[in-house]
Formats: C-alpha cells, structure tokens, sequence
C-alpha cells in the first residue's frame, strides 16, 4: 500500500498530492509565523490562521489562505512605512 495520498478537489477536480499539501502548509506557516511579529497579530488570530493551514485540503482552501496571508503582508508594509 502506498503511503501517498490524493486529494481530489471538489470544485475543480485537479489532484493534489498529499506531500504537496504538507508543503504548502508549512510554507504558509512559515509566512505565518514571520507576519506575526510585523503585523502583531493577536494569538487568538494566529491560532485560528494556523488550524486553518493544518486542515487544507483543497487548491480553493489553499488559495483562500494564502490571499488573506497576502493581505497580512500588506498591512504589515503599511505599518513599516508609517513607522519610518
């Protein structure tokens, strides 16, 4: 048996591999935990951002986080430019 899985997406159809899945998690965690200095974040925020990213499953769940992410980023730029 093969320790691979293949998560199929219910809108889209196309095939995410289980280890891409894990990959992309930790990236957006990654990111994730480097916003949450720049922007301080609540924890509670955090938390949430962080369950979220342990329960993708989906390209559109994927995609979702990783424009609110982008958007975290944003603010976080904002807030270092004020702030010079």
């Amino acid at each position: 048996m093969s320790s691979t899985q293949t998560i199929v997406t219910t809108t889209t159809d196309n095939q995410v591999d289980f280890s891409e899945i894990k990959q992309i998690q930790n990236k957006l965690s990654s990111e994730l935990n480097d916003l949450k200095e720049s922007v301080k974040l609540k924890d509670s925020e955090i938390e949430r951002l962080n369950q979220e990213i342990s329960n993708l499953q989906t390209l559109v769940q994927i995609e979702s986080l990783k424009t609110e992410l982008a958007n975290l980023k944003m603010l976080a730029s904002k807030r270092k430019a004020k702030s010079k």
